[in-house]
């Protein structure tokens, strides 16, 4: 058995495709710390001439509007006078602050300034969010802007309370942590799962070409298959390697930021809501840990389906098209809110968002209650399983070779 795993070990990392891939992944890596991360540019940032800027132009307004009768003024008058008396006492202490490098008290004022400006602006009708939520058009803009508002405000919160050092970095997300944050919540979990798939859909119709050297070991094709699955297993953790170094060199330029800086996360339950606000926090390390167990869970599972197609089709073209359709099945069916109508939390494919849903903005996408990262698990270790035992029920079949 152990010369059988050191054989396929060697032919899974001298495959030529394989090394591709990995190579591929690192030129990825390296292209995205050196030229996309420095040039990442998040709506909500810290910009003092921004704040300076709307700050001169409402107290300006303030001091034309003092000691006129505003009896008569236009009610949107009186609204903006209401709402600038209490932001730019707020934005004239942020100003303050970040002249004076208190970062601390710039959390503190700037997550009160989130939240008033939110209370101001949701549902109002006539006020508006950052610009830039609207660049493209969606049409739930404004709820994206209300989700963004509060996030923010909850992350500066909690900022305020920090015992470590602050950055503008770090309230920015652009330390290496926070940029796997950032990407966990975005395309990397779907990216290291198609590579896994790709790294393990030919490993076993790759014997076809060595029959005679493979019918040499004498090892039971149900034990031969789950080395193949095993070794496949390794191939997509050497995954994260690559994306190591990418991690090294944004730490480099950025900072690395730590596991303790807090991650909002959304609640669920309406009541929990009314007493708590829309969302509580836990450690980007936590954030991180559930993140993984939910990554390493679908590349089991990605890796049973090609078992299993492996042994009734044969054909790694079709292995590689059924893997495709279940990492992106969630695209056919995904709609905002229809986690109201439909119970998409019983689908496994509707985990695919990994960072998403352990952050549980899908379900504020999909405005669904029972979706959550444990219960994900659990569909994903029950569809494993599942895969696992008709394929190794199908191998020990006295019909069945798994090299003809």
């Amino acid at each position: 058995m152990w010369a059988y795993f050191k054989f396929e070990l060697v032919q899974f990392f001298t495959n030529k495709k394989n090394i591709a891939i990995y190579v591929l992944l690192l030129f990825a890596a390296l292209f995205y710390a050196i030229k996309i991360a420095p040039a990442y540019d998040p709506i909500e940032q810290v910009d003092a001439d921004e704040i300076e800027a709307r700050y001169l132009t409402r107290e300006t307004f303030i001091n034309d509007m003092a000691g006129k009768n505003l009896r008569f003024a236009h009610p949107s008058v009186r609204l903006a006078l209401q709402i600038f008396n209490e932001l730019n006492p707020l934005d004239l202490e942020r100003l303050e602050a970040l002249e004076k490098g208190d970062l601390q008290k710039y959390a503190a004022t700037t997550s009160d300034w989130y939240y008033i400006t939110n209370s101001y602006t949701h549902n109002s009708g006539s006020l508006f969010y950052n610009p830039r939520y609207y660049a493209y058009g969606s049409q739930y803009a404004d709820d994206d802007a209300y989700y963004a508002y509060l996030e923010t405000g909850k992350r500066y919160e909690e900022f305020a309370k920090a015992d470590y050092e602050l950055s503008i970095n770090l309230f920015e997300q652009r330390t290496a942590w926070q940029t796997i944050e950032r990407l966990m919540t975005g395309v990397l979990p779907i990216v290291l799962i198609v590579c896994a798939l790709l790294l393990a859909v030919d490993v076993v119709t790759k014997d076809r070409l060595h029959p005679t050297l493979l019918k040499g070991f004498p090892i039971a094709d149900w034990k031969k298959l789950l080395v193949k699955g095993f070794v496949a297993f390794v191939g997509s953790l050497v995954l994260f390697v690559p994306l190591a170094v990418g991690f090294l060199i944004i730490g480099v330029q950025f900072g690395f930021g730590h596991l303790d800086i807090p991650v909002p996360q959304y609640i669920v339950d309406y009541k929990v809501q009314q007493k708590q606000g829309i969302f509580t926090v836990i450690s980007l390390g936590a954030f991180l840990g559930q993140c993984i167990q939910l990554l390493l869970l679908w590349f089991m599972a990605i890796i049973a389906i090609v078992l299993l197609c492996s042994v009734v089709l044969r054909n790694e073209v079709i292995n590689l098209g059924i893997g495709l359709v279940i990492i992106f099945a969630e695209y056919f069916y995904f709609s905002r809110g229809i986690g109201f109508l439909w119970d998409i939390e019983k689908y496994p494919t509707s985990y695919i968002q990994i960072g998403q849903v352990v952050s549980k903005i899908r379900n504020f996408y999909y405005n669904s209650d029972a979706m959550a990262a444990q219960l994900g698990m659990k569909l994903l270790a029950i569809y494993i399983v599942v895969m696992l035992v008709i394929t190794l029920g199908i191998s020990l079949n006295k019909r069945f070779k798994l090299v003809k």
